[in-house]
């Protein structure tokens, strides 16, 4: 990641976008305006000595509460980013069992990376992950891609019919964007939205990294799934810091409670999962730890790992040409979701493209793209 003055500021921001819009909103002083209070002949009349008092006694026992909410936030937001950055050194056990990455997905993604590719090779691997084969039926099933037969659509109900009708140039894309939408955390709760955002600056970066590739003769496939699975780390760190916030806060609730600790009771009692500790999380550690997930792939031939690695040092005058794509499409990848949410201006977009070295034609070319879709062709006629 480029470690630019401006750069490190856009991408905090596209983390705090991460969390949620108004998050992102309230860390960048774009405030919404409040309304102007509106005030009734009488409630404008002046409190009375005692009504003052008795206010000013409120306020401050509620300001005390505060206070201390805000301190056992902080006690137990550090309790919890210390559990999850001693478990990120684990990562066999985030391979294996916080992401569930099964070996059928490295094994299909070095198939599909040879010429000799076949239908016949992928599918007993396909046949091995249910979850995959469902995805691949549902799929060609859709209403822009379901084949025809003699003109009229046809439903396809097994998975070999629908690998055969994807195709294998297809399936170098397919695979790694369900293999992606699979790892992302089902739930992200209370940060609603999460997923659904992680999974857009994914596909984002993929499509754009694949036309990257295009545009400088480059492996269009490792360019397309190395930049799909930056993330694969964020999906990960997400996992592990709400699942130990939820345990931490059990623990500390019960402790309370055993003890008779009201004060610290109610406030713990208050507390969620908090955006801020957690945008740290992921900016600090998601590069390093989404490089040794694809380093436990032990891919032979889809030499995804060089890329990831140079790009998780940051070090842009030390990378290959296939970082360097990847850096510029993550860069454009993140531009494009927050300026769909209004948080980035132009002349922010202008240096962020120049500090990562986006070229104007680069960004023309980028800007024909849809984001959010893979645009695939497939065969009209199904046999």
């Amino acid at each position: 990641m480029t470690d630019t003055r401006y750069s490190t500021l856009i991408n905090t921001r596209f983390h705090d976008l991460l969390i949620s819009y108004d998050f992102a909103r309230k860390h960048n002083g774009a405030h919404l305006q409040a309304m102007a209070e509106m005030f009734t002949e009488q409630e404008q009349r002046q409190l009375l000595d005692v009504e003052v008092k008795a206010k000013s006694e409120r306020d401050a026992v509620e300001q005390a509460k505060e206070q201390h909410r805000q301190k056992k936030d902080l006690e137990l937001n550090q309790l919890v980013s210390d559990s999850v950055i001693e478990q990120l050194n684990d990562v066999d056990n985030i391979f294996e069992n916080t992401l569930n990455i099964q070996d059928s997905i490295p094994a299909i993604l070095d198939i599909l990376s040879v010429r000799a590719a076949n239908i016949a090779r992928i599918e007993p691997l396909v046949m091995n992950l249910a979850w995959l084969e469902q995805d691949m039926v549902q799929f060609v099933n859709l209403p822009g891609y379901r084949p025809t037969k003699e003109g009229k659509p046809i439903r396809v109900d097994k998975a070999r019919s629908a690998l055969s009708y994807i195709g294998i140039d297809n399936l170098k894309m397919v695979v790694p964007t369900f293999a992606l939408r699979k790892w992302i955390p089902h739930s992200t709760e209370p940060f609603r939205l999460m997923k659904r955002k992680m999974w857009e600056a994914g596909l984002g970066a993929a499509v754009s990294c694949k036309r990257l590739a295009l545009i400088h003769n480059l492996d269009q496939n490792i360019a397309f799934t190395a930049a799909a699975f930056h993330g694969l780390g964020q999906s990960a760190i997400v996992r592990l810091y709400l699942r130990r916030f939820d345990a931490i806060w059990k623990e500390q609730l019960e402790f309370a409670r055993e003890r008779r600790l009201k004060q610290d009771h109610e406030a713990i009692a208050a507390l969620e999962p908090s955006g801020e500790a957690l945008r740290n999380l992921m900016i600090d550690h998601t590069p390093r730890l989404s490089a040794e997930l694809i380093k436990r792939f032990d891919l032979k031939r889809l030499m995804i790992h060089p890329p990831m690695q140079e790009y998780a040092a940051a070090d842009v005058r030390e990378m290959s040409p296939l970082a360097v794509i990847m850096n510029k499409a993550i860069c454009y990848s993140r531009y494009k979701l927050l300026q769909r949410h209004g948080l980035i201006a132009k002349h922010e977009a202008k240096i962020y493209f120049k500090e990562n070295n986006l070229t104007a034609a680069e960004v023309t070319e980028l800007n024909k793209l849809s984001m959010r879709r893979l645009n695939l062709r497939l065969e009209q006629q199904y046999n």
